[in-house]
């Protein structure tokens, strides 16, 4: 249920807002309307608590590939990580940190799962799994767009006798100890688990697609004299911060499709720690990507090539042809043995088409609006949907730095719109189609000239080759663009009924 906060100022303009999501970006814009003044919203999350991915994802070994003095609001700095790159856990606990220090578990609504949205004229009616509904003039998506597991339909997964489940769904039930282990897939969660669980398990089978960019993570703890520091001058803090934000900014280069600098770098550093790391030509072999670096993924481990030379670990590379009663049938016809399976292959790549739908101004589904392409206007609204917004939503994603920058310029973006709306007197808003057609040509001239578009088969991209995932320039280039709206982007519109204003 919507709640207002009592200490809140009272504003004319506070209509009802319905955030979907306790992650980072739902607990965002939470804070944010909460600064604002902006008090008639209520978050409703799936679970039973805030965290997103962090919360959901426990696999072992889970963390963060960007470090966390970075991957942390810049209004909520911590200077008590642990380590450079902190672990899920420790993620997790900061985000609810954040949420107590805010008090938004008083506007939290949780075991609430969205089903369906439909703009009935005036406001959005939600409809949610249990069979309850609600109403909003507006929603704020913060769902995200890599939140559901991807498994491929292999013929016969069924037949397994084994324990089988996704790294993020984890059975911590399932003892892996003195078990042959078989892992489909091999990029990001991979190199986090595999490390993790081949000491134990009696042989583990490792089955590879395509190889990825291994750089090492060069991860190291935090001694107690700099957390000290950190937390006693602020400003040191903040510096270490700035110096993080502008190494992680300088990969973007390797992402163009000329020669650069860092795609140099990249490829050293890469085969430099291939080469020092795997003696064995023939594995070196397997391991080494035949696309340029950046095109999927680039990965970072410390562990990971030790870990595949283990004595009882094995690199498949012949391809899955099926799944059987036993193990894995492999195209060369060999039989892979195993016990348990588990799949590392990713998320469905914004799955709002399929976890919930969202039905527009005329009846139009947004499934129906993307059919031909995912798009989104400045990355969060679509034309049709009045007072409807994303957070990390189509071409916002990043393969550099860290999302929740993204977040919160756009955050930022949709604070400023709603305080025009304050001004306007308005009660909806959407962007105008003119205006979200030349966006969203701009964003795709602009992606064919990145290494995304060499056609490696990256999750970036969809079956017809439209990258409806990424953002084709720095993070300092997003925030510059969001900083300033142009409202003529935008449709404004009164309310007859004065609906949206709090009497």
């Amino acid at each position: 249920m919507l709640q207002t906060s009592p200490n809140a100022p009272a504003r004319r303009f506070n209509p009802k807002i319905a955030i979907l999501g306790g992650g980072f970006s739902g607990m965002g814009m939470a804070i944010a309307l909460k600064n604002s003044g902006f008090a008639n919203f209520a978050i409703y999350e799936k679970a039973s608590d805030f965290g997103g991915t962090w919360r959901e994802n426990t696999y072992p070994g889970v963390a963060c590939d960007v470090p966390s003095h970075l991957y942390s609001f810049s209004f909520e700095p911590n200077p008590h990580w642990s380590r450079r790159y902190s672990s899920g856990r420790e993620i997790w606990e900061y985000m609810r940190v954040c949420a107590q220090r805010h008090d938004l578990y008083a506007h939290a609504v949780f075991g609430k799962r969205a089903e369906r949205l439909v703009w009935v004229g005036a406001h959005w009616r939600i409809e949610f799994a249990d069979g309850t509904q609600e109403e909003a003039d507006f929603v704020v998506s913060g769902l995200g767009g890599l939140h559901e597991p991807n498994i491929p339909a292999f013929p016969g997964a069924d037949s397994f006798a084994g324990p089988k489940f996704h790294t993020a769904q984890w059975r911590h039930d399932v003892d892996l100890t003195g078990k042959r282990v078989a892992i489909i897939g091999s990029a990001a969660s991979a190199v986090q688990v595999v490390p993790e669980i081949a000491p134990k398990v009696a042989h583990l089978s490792v089955f590879q697609r395509t190889a990825n960019y291994i750089l090492p993570r060069d991860d190291h703890g935090y001694p107690a004299w700099l957390k000290a520091l950190f937390r006693a001058a602020p400003p040191i803090a903040r510096v270490y911060r700035g110096y993080i934000f502008s190494l992680m900014e300088a990969r973007f280069d390797a992402f163009r499709k000329e020669d650069s600098f860092a795609r140099r770098t990249v490829l050293r550093l890469f085969r430099r720690n291939l080469e020092k790391k795997v003696r064995d030509p023939g594995l070196r072999e397997k391991l080494t990507p035949h696309y340029p670096p950046g095109c999927k993924r680039i990965l970072i481990s410390d562990n990971f090539y030790e870990a595949i030379q283990r004595e009882n670990a094995s690199l498949v590379v012949e391809g899955v042809e099926r799944i059987e009663k036993e193990g894995i049938r492999t195209k060369d016809g060999a039989l892979h043995e195993a016990d348990v399976l588990i799949y590392a292959t990713g998320f469905k790549p914004f799955n709002l088409l399929e976890s919930v739908e969202v039905v527009g101004s005329g009846g139009r589904s947004l499934r129906e609006t993307w059919s031909h392409g995912i798009a989104a206007h400045r990355t969060i609204a679509a034309p049709g949907f009045p007072n409807f917004f994303m957070l990390l939503g189509p071409n916002s994603g990043l393969g550099h730095n860290s999302v929740v920058l993204m977040i919160e310029a756009q955050v930022k973006y949709l604070m400023r719109l709603l305080e025009r709306m304050t001004e306007e007197g308005a009660a909806t808003i959407e962007p105008t189609q003119e205006a979200a057609a030349a966006y969203d040509a701009r964003i795709q001239n602009a992606l064919a000239d990145r290494v995304w578009a060499a056609g490696c088969g990256a999750w970036y991209v969809d079956g017809g080759g439209r990258n409806f995932t990424l953002y084709p320039d720095t993070v300092r280039a997003f925030i510059r663009e969001m900083r300033r709206p142009d409202f003529h982007e935008f449709r404004f519109a009164k309310s007859s009924a004065g609906a949206n204003f709090a009497q």
